[in-house]
């Protein structure tokens, strides 16, 4: 095959740096080494200083095409009717920009063989996996461990299916540019569907307990209240702070907050700890152990904890008696004397509310663990 069939696009515009000898010898259609019917596409471009924003733009498109770098500002993929209108494109995009592109059709590149440069994709591909991979088995060990403590309530679930989900569309990203099949893609698959098992699980077995706890009207769905409007009294407090933290953290992903005087609505808004509001004190609950048990919270040992710290300051009636009450309520009242701004109050507030569920969480996972080991001693 002569050097002339190889390129089958036209080359117009030649570079400073890259003239036609160049791109003529980088091209040539050597056999040598070369898989049955395998053919190439090749991008060369060269780029302005400026617009700095053009080089970043032209890396991320050549990384999301999964192209592969041979040489400076050469990127060569398989070639097929889509990889060549995405650098028909690319080239498009970058000529536009005031730089200069050329796309060429080769049989093969000297100073590559084919297994080289099918070696170089599965490379790339394959740190993908490991990536995504190493994230999923993250979260199926977060799935695990909170399922072992008692923590996987359907709030955390769906934040784990949303998490999930985000991996997933990596995962098919990575896959839809393994052009090569490489080799660690079976097991980053086998990581995703081992996820979405124990999800579906506890979905499943979570959305048995709402449903029985909905025939008792005891128990909502947090899944239903995703991006919602939530309205409560402004100068927030201990039980409308530690709600408002609740309800990021477990109930809504997505929520915005109002705050408006009682006897205010609105339109669409879901109020809290606010006369008249489903969510509000009954008997001797505050808001928070109210939301607690609505959503089907209680069981999670962390939030058990904490309902009763924001019981004790905001009832005053010691009724829990935890210790932890008095430096939680020195520590919210001085974020009212420091910030006015009752979003900024949330923000800060969230934070505090974190870091005492991670503590109480790890507690209690102890102190369940030496009960364990006790009653084992005992038998």
């Amino acid at each position: 095959m002569s050097t002339h069939n190889i390129i089958e696009v036209p080359v117009t515009n030649l570079f400073v740096k890259v003239t036609i000898v160049t791109i003529l010898h980088i091209v040539t259609s050597i056999m040598k080494h070369k898989l049955p019917n395998q053919e190439w596409i090749l991008l060369i471009h060269q780029l302005p200083p400026k617009p700095t924003s053009l080089r970043v733009r032209t890396w991320r498109k050549l990384q999301k095409l999964g192209a592969t770098a041979i040489k400076n500002s050469v990127y060569v993929l398989p070639f097929n009717e889509k990889t060549n209108e995405d650098f028909q494109w690319l080239k498009q995009e970058i000529e536009s920009s005031g730089g200069e592109a050329t796309v060429f059709r080769a049989g093969s590149v000297e100073g590559k063989t084919d297994d080289e440069i099918i070696a170089a994709f599965r490379q790339q591909r394959d740190e993908d996996y490991t990536r995504v991979r190493a994230e999923l088995d993250g979260l199926f060990g977060a799935i695990r461990e909170q399922k072992r403590g008692g923590h996987l309530s359907l709030g955390r679930v769906n934040h784990h299916e949303a998490e999930l989900d985000k991996l997933h569309t990596e995962l098919e990203s990575a896959i839809a540019t393994d052009f090569f099949e490489a080799g660690k893609r079976s097991a980053a698959i086998a990581a995703y569907k081992r996820c979405q098992k124990a999800l579906h699980t506890e979905q499943n077995r979570l959305d048995v307990n709402t449903k029985l706890g909905d025939a008792h009207g005891t128990t909502l769905n947090p899944a239903e209240y995703q991006g919602r409007h939530w309205v409560t009294r402004p100068n927030l407090h201990i039980d409308r702070l530690a709600s408002a933290w609740l309800i990021k953290r477990f109930i809504d992903a997505r929520p915005r907050f109002s705050f408006v005087a009682d006897g205010e609505t609105v339109e669409g808004g879901i109020p809290f700890d606010m006369f008249g509001a489903e969510f509000t004190h009954h008997g001797e609950d505050c808001t928070f152990e109210t939301m607690l048990k609505r959503f089907g919270l209680s069981g999670d040992r962390g939030l058990a904890e904490i309902a009763e710290i924001v019981h004790d300051i905001d009832l005053k009636d010691n009724k829990f008696n935890r210790h932890e009450a008095v430096g939680l309520n020195a520590i919210v009242r001085g974020l009212g004397e420091l910030l006015k701004d009752d979003r900024k109050r949330i923000q800060q507030a969230n934070v505090v509310f974190d870091s005492l569920y991670a503590l109480l969480s790890k507690e209690g996972a102890i102190t369940e663990k030496k009960k364990k080991s006790a009653l084992r001693r005992k038998r």
